[in-house]
């Protein structure tokens, strides 16, 4: 027997954390009855959230964990519902027992490596600022970046909102004088444009290649690959 927020992680509907946030809300009910923080969850009860009915099986508790790597183009969003009807990240994924979850986002206008997972523990884990996993991007830009700002960019610089963006490394292309090699340790919205633009240039192509030792590698665009199990138990 577990928790309900444990039985919520397997099936890749909430993180722990999100669970704990929706039962103190009234938003999940086991067998028509509002759940409480601690409920147990034994086989044949059911689990209602979000106008969804999850019945719970033997099967529920033997739910493999899944990760995999999407090489996501430019012009996708990375969300199931968008009023604008643009086309959906998750709309190129394979099916999967419970739901996909996106570890991260990227932009519209970005494009790269992008990781799913049906466990919301890891999903919520892998997003943590305490993990310190590092992201690295290819960064093309218009302007000036000289090392004056290059330096900035690497001491930390008053992005907005409150925040400080900062690359924890940052390489100049060998070729491309206006292409570079940034890296950061944190998922702040839209970090290295605002970076750039707070600096007085312009990002005109950004793409990750890599989200810790998960490297986008020749992975084709609009392809996917599975994670395999030594991979994943990097996260676990």
């Amino acid at each position: 027997m577990y928790r309900v927020q444990k039985v919520l992680s397997l099936l890749g509907i909430l993180s722990r954390r999100e669970c704990e946030r929706k039962i103190q809300l009234g938003l999940i009910t086991i067998n028509n009855r509002t759940a409480r923080l601690g409920s147990i969850i034994k086989i044949g009860d059911k689990i209602s959230y979000n106008n969804n009915e999850y019945l719970i099986t033997n099967d529920t508790f033997i739910i493999s964990t899944k990760i995999l790597m999407y090489h996501k183009p430019i012009n996708e969003i990375v969300s199931r519902h968008d009023p604008q009807r643009r086309d959906s990240v998750f709309n190129k994924l394979p099916d999967v027992v419970g739901k996909w979850i996106n570890i991260g986002r990227l932009d519209y206008r970005t494009s790269g490596l992008l990781l799913f997972t049906n466990n919301g523990d890891i999903a919520n884990k892998m997003m943590h600022p305490s993990m310190n996993i590092i992201r690295t991007y290819e960064v093309t830009v218009h302007g000036s970046f000289n090392i004056e700002k290059q330096k900035l960019s690497l001491k930390g610089i008053d992005i907005g909102n409150s925040e400080i963006g900062k690359f924890i490394a940052l390489t100049q292309d060998k070729i491309l004088k206006n292409k570079y090699i940034v890296k950061l340790n944190t998922g702040k919205n839209r970090e290295i444009r605002r970076i750039f633009s707070h600096l007085d240039c312009k990002v005109i192509n950004l793409k990750r290649i890599s989200y810790g030792s998960i490297q986008l590698g020749k992975l084709k665009l609009k392809s996917f690959k599975f994670l395999d199990h030594k991979q994943i138990s990097e996260f676990i």
